[in-house]
């Protein structure tokens, strides 16, 4: 005989419910892998807020009935179920909140475990972040296509023929040129959106710069990634970015902090 069965067997027979609370504010996520493991766990009288649903300190986000030993079950797996993806929700809704002129997107998720990521690419969803740099079709120009290429010109210039209403997004890292030049290459060659890709704003203030004096500012998007942090989103909404990536200050924030807790018999 198990421990827990063994522990449980007195009172096999009795029915209990629970509740799982937020114990801090923010975004829930995960409604519905917590949908389905509660089925598996045959659970009664679910009941669940809905995805996105905001959440404050003390907020009950799912209840149930069940005998004690899978109350003891559920207290193990549910919990995992919705702590990091509400985390990764509210830390995407930090974010998509702070600015209102700025697109913040977050392409980092493509990057995770395949286990992972359908869960904290819906998180990111639901937060208000968006997964892709423009809804129109584009081919994004990484450093590895334009090192291939031996240069950002010829890179645009090969992708603009595959379909001249393509958008091509070229990423610039002034790795062989200044990264002012290269954004002016980039663009007589066709691209379309420019992602600096440096980390550094100096890097985007020059390229700004250069978009003013060359007189294209109006006709190309902007876009920043590399390490963004709240406090320097506000700086490029002020520097008129269109388009902020940002990875790991969403997708590395912390479990959201949930409890489960016996109410007592049903």
């Amino acid at each position: 005989m198990e421990v827990r069965e063994f522990l449980f067997y007195p009172i096999k027979e009795n029915s209990y419910s629970f509740s799982i609370r937020a114990k801090e504010s923010g975004v829930f996520s995960g409604a519905e892998s917590l949908k389905t493991v509660a089925a598996e766990l045959d659970l009664r009288n679910v009941m669940m807020v809905p995805e996105g649903e905001v959440l404050s300190s003390g907020s009950i986000v799912f209840s149930a009935t069940s005998d004690a030993e899978t109350v003891a079950k559920a207290e193990e797996i549910l919990l995992g179920v919705i702590g990091k993806s509400s985390g990764v929700a509210t830390a995407a809704a930090a974010f998509a909140h702070q600015v209102e002129k700025v697109k913040v997107v977050c392409g980092a998720w493509k990057k995770l475990n395949s286990a992972l990521r359908k869960e904290l690419r819906r998180a990111v969803m639901t937060g208000g972040v968006g997964l892709r740099m423009t809804e129109e079709p584009f081919i994004y120009l990484d450093k590895n296509y334009i090192r291939m290429f031996h240069g950002i010109a010829a890179a645009v210039a090969r992708a603009k023929q595959f379909d001249p209403a393509r958008l091509v997004v070229a990423q610039l890292r002034g790795e062989s040129i200044a990264i002012a030049a290269e954004a002016n290459l980039a663009v007589e060659a066709g691209a379309d959106i420019l992602m600096i890709d440096t980390g550094q704003i100096g890097d985007f203030k020059m390229v700004a710069n250069a978009a003013e004096e060359g007189g294209w500012r109006t006709r190309v998007q902007l876009a920043f990634a590399g390490g963004v942090n709240v406090k320097q989103l506000a700086q490029l909404s002020d520097l008129g970015a269109d388009i902020v990536d940002v990875g790991r200050a969403i997708l590395d924030a912390p479990l959201l902090d949930f409890s489960l807790d016996v109410e007592g018999e049903a």
